[in-house]
């Protein structure tokens, strides 16, 4: 993939801050012609640096208020032990997050759920039944100071 310039960047930053403005308004604001404009999207979507475009939305208002942060430690770190559990991870709509990490915990989780109800299903599903989870740690959400999907460049 070819490196960004300053143009595709000052494209990006405008797009993270309002998806939905039109490829006009957008070519105006960077100084390109529609049509040059609309290729450099295109061209971004294309080599993946726009992976998607979405509406972001309030957890509390889809009926999932509970966030929960959750750490865990795999028993085997090899690939072929963790198959199983990646596939549940992605199979879940609760699981809005998942990441490996390096340090003292072996994975971190970012769950919005219903209830504490669909907690403890969702523990029993992903941790409790994995013979690779050694522990996991749980801190539900009291408060959001900050939550940006953007990335700043």
């Amino acid at each position: 993939m070819a490196e960004l310039d300053q143009i595709d960047m000052k494209i990006l930053r405008l797009l993270q801050t309002d998806a939905d403005i039109p490829n006009a308004e957008l070519a105006e604001r960077i100084g390109l012609s529609p049509s040059a404009c609309l290729r450099r999207v295109a061209r971004l979507r294309e080599n993946g640096v726009i992976r998607k475009t979405v509406a972001v939305i309030d957890p509390a208002f889809v009926g999932r208020p509970l966030t929960a942060v959750i750490n865990l430690e795999f028993h085997r770190h090899g690939n072929r032990y963790r198959q199983d559990f990646i596939a549940k991870v992605r199979d879940l709509a609760a699981v809005q997050q998942c990441y490996l990490v390096t340090g003292e915990v072996t994975g971190v989780l970012v769950l919005h759920m219903r209830d504490m109800a669909e907690y403890t299903a969702l523990c029993e599903t992903l941790f409790d039944a994995d013979d690779n989870i050694v522990w996991y740690r749980t801190y539900i959400v009291t408060e959001v100071l900050k939550d940006e999907p953007c990335i700043y460049i």
